[in-house]
């Protein structure tokens, strides 16, 4: 045999009845109120920091990844100046030019040089 259907005159009836039961709070009890209103600034509190947080994180991500393209720019040149000074080596040039060329990547990087 189906079950009965309920009505909607039943269910507003279950729904008022529940609402009466000890177990369910008193919209109107100021206590409620209060205790309502605390968790719901506490709630506030928490999304606020739990944004302020995830901003934070991004930020040094970003900060992070700037590091990072700075970093990768850096060994690239190094790169550049083993290469020229390992062929320097190899080809054992005395010339002007090699010679200069040496003291310019040992005396470090040229603020202006971005290659």
């Amino acid at each position: 045999m189906p079950a009965k259907k309920r009505t909607a005159s039943a269910n507003a009836a279950s729904t008022s009845k529940d609402s009466d039961s000890p177990m369910s709070p008193a919209v109107n009890d100021p206590e409620y109120q209060r205790k309502r209103q605390k968790n719901n600034e506490a709630v506030q509190r928490t999304r606020e920091k739990t944004k302020k947080s995830a901003e934070e994180r991004k930020k040094r991500i970003d900060d992070l990844r700037r590091e990072n393209d700075t970093l990768k720019v850096q060994i690239e040149q190094g790169e550049k100046h083993i290469s020229t000074l390992r062929d320097l080596i190899i080809q054992g040039e005395k010339t002007e030019d090699g010679h200069r060329i040496i003291e310019e990547i040992l005396a470090g990087p040229d603020p202006d040089d971005n290659d």
